[in-house]
């Protein structure tokens, strides 16, 4: 419930600064294709699509071209492994210092770089048993992480841009009981993003 609350609160705020000069604020969706690196001679995964969506909110700063973006995004991934499908709800505050390149009229290209949050809205335990024994994936209740992007902004309301996301320390635990022998592990997933804003 703490969660819902910060979000809504995180939109609020978004919503009431729109109204500032150099200020502007829309919507923002896209998809994501997340890699969960394991132990290869334990651990068998499976990369799958997410999806996310929500608010977001550009700076412009009086240096030419520099910027800043905050968004506040519900995102949606799910992943396969060892046959079991784990389905990841969060959160995501990503904050990215922007430069923009203009190319001619209204469109141009623009880098990103900067810090994530991201906080667990879902499950974050997964039980299952196999051959007998029990298997656990375990979620943080949060993490955090590191954004490298560009893209391209087609005028003054729409732009598409790609990301690479790394994780910064672990964001799940996983235990696997195999042969009788207890097996633990930890994930530090990547993904690319591709993403589409409309700008008001």
């Amino acid at each position: 419930m703490k969660k819902v609350f910060a979000f809504i609160v995180l939109f609020s705020a978004m919503t009431m600064a729109a109204s500032a000069q150099g200020v502007k604020f829309g919507v923002k969706g896209g998809l994501d294709l997340q890699n969960m690196k394991f132990n290869e001679n334990v651990f068998d995964s499976e990369n799958k699509l997410g999806w996310f969506i929500g608010p977001t909110l550009q700076i412009s700063l009086p240096i030419g071209g520099l910027g800043v973006d905050i968004s506040g995004l519900y995102d949606q991934k799910s992943t396969k492994i060892n046959g079991e499908t784990i389905k990841q709800k969060s959160i995501l505050v990503p904050i990215n210092a922007r430069l923009k390149l203009g190319i001619g009229g209204e469109a141009g290209l623009y880098v990103a770089a900067g810090p994530q949050f991201a906080f667990n809205v879902g499950d974050d335990e997964f039980k299952w048993t196999s051959g007998g024994f029990e298997n656990t994936f375990q979620l943080k209740k949060s993490s955090f992480s590191v954004n490298l992007g560009a893209g391209v902004y087609l005028s003054k309301h729409l732009e598409i841009g790609f990301a690479y996301n790394i994780a910064v320390g672990s964001t799940a635990d996983a235990s696997w009981n195999v042969a009788k022998d207890a097996i633990s592990d930890d994930t530090k997933p990547k993904s690319w993003q591709i993403s589409a804003a409309y700008l008001f």
